[in-house]
């Protein structure tokens, strides 16, 4: 992978920021001198956007999707193809000042989104190409405002504080970023499967203002997802017979979903709970299950579901890999009459002991 940044606008976000404010400015590299090595760190902020796996903190938004505000989302997605296009090879030439104007524009965008509980930062938007291949990258970063670390003179060889202020976060530790369009990273260790427009990148949490300023449904990872509708599935079972889906059950339902040909989508979902329920399915009432947990767009990678289930017996938690359950390593057995006594089972070729804490 090769990235190479053509051009980065950057400027003050914050809730309470009004037009006509000290900080409602646009600054880009068109008239402010960017250090090459502020741009490798920034290069290494796209490539983990890019190289993360749809795992944790990232989410898919799909500008196409029936529901939203229309309008807004055509509007976005024509700024960034817009963007995308821009020849920016002449510093002076019209394309970049077009580029600023498109880059305030979503600057105030992103701010009618903030509230008092979002964090100030800086906004990014930059212009760049992957491979020959040209995107969109956006970032909205937060700043320690003062912070002291020790370094070592090497001179006097004594250690001193260094204060710095209006630091970016490292590259490992990127709060929030977004790139348009989705592309396979082209690395076989790590392929991001997932169809969809933007995807986004929450490292520090998962604020849904973010996702909303750029005007698309979103989607979770699929890690997230997968473990959200099964224990959705749980929640189903739960209600109508007391009792949780059971490990044989829980295979079951990841098993159909893992089986899928690409992509799972609620139509696999759907055949999932099937299993899983039995007699217990219903069809709306899985419908309901999802949409009120916010998965109605389901989108999950085979590859990268679920790992572990965890068992809670009155709060003793028991945390089981979901291979060890399918190849029966660890059974939980249910007790035959109410009150009685949960049995598990671990099968194995030795055992060590551990005291943590």
């Amino acid at each position: 992978m090769v990235i190479n940044i053509n051009a980065i606008s950057f400027s003050p976000v914050a809730h309470d920021i009004e037009s006509g404010d000290d900080d409602d400015w646009v600054v880009s590299t068109r008239t402010a001198d960017v250090d090459d090595r502020v741009i490798g760190i920034f290069v290494g902020y796209l490539s983990r956007v890019i190289n993360k796996e749809d795992t944790g903190k990232v989410t898919v938004g799909h500008f196409s999707n029936s529901s939203g505000d229309e309008d807004v989302r055509d509007e976005t997605q024509e700024r960034l193809n817009r963007l995308r296009e821009l020849e920016l090879d002449d510093e002076d030439s019209s394309n970049y000042r077009e580029f600023e104007e498109v880059a305030d524009s979503l600057k105030n965008r992103l701010i009618s989104h903030m509230d008092g509980r979002t964090s100030r930062g800086y906004l990014f938007i930059i212009q760049a190409i992957n491979n020959d291949e040209p995107f969109i990258g956006i970032l909205k970063l937060d700043v320690v405002q003062s912070e002291e670390r020790p370094i070592l003179d090497r001179d006097t060889r004594r250690l001193e504080y260094e204060e710095i202020e209006d630091a970016f976060p490292p590259t490992e530790e990127l709060q929030k970023g977004c790139t348009y369009p989705i592309f396979d990273p082209i690395d076989q260790d790590n392929v991001f499967n997932l169809d969809g427009d933007v995807k986004f990148l929450q490292e520090d949490a998962d604020s849904d203002y973010f996702e909303e300023f750029m005007g698309c449904v979103t989607s979770s990872g699929s890690r997230e997802q997968s473990q959200t509708i099964l224990e959705g599935l749980s929640g189903i079972k739960q209600d109508r017979s007391d009792s949780v889906l059971n490990p044989g059950e829980v295979q079951e339902a990841r098993t159909t979903i893992q089986g899928s040909d690409g992509i799972a989508d609620g139509e696999i979902v759907h055949d999932a709970a099937e299993q899983a329920l039995g007699e217990e399915y219903n069809e709306e009432e899985v419908d309901a299950m999802l949409h009120e947990e916010g998965e109605s767009e389901v989108q999950i990678d085979p590859n990268n579901t679920t790992k572990y289930v965890v068992y809670n017996l009155d709060g003793i938690e028991v945390k089981v890999k979901m291979s060890d359950v399918s190849e029966d390593r660890v059974t939980v057995q249910e007790p035959e009459y109410e009150n009685g006594e949960y049995i598990i089972t671990v099968r194995g070729d030795s055992l060590d002991q551990d005291f943590r804490g």
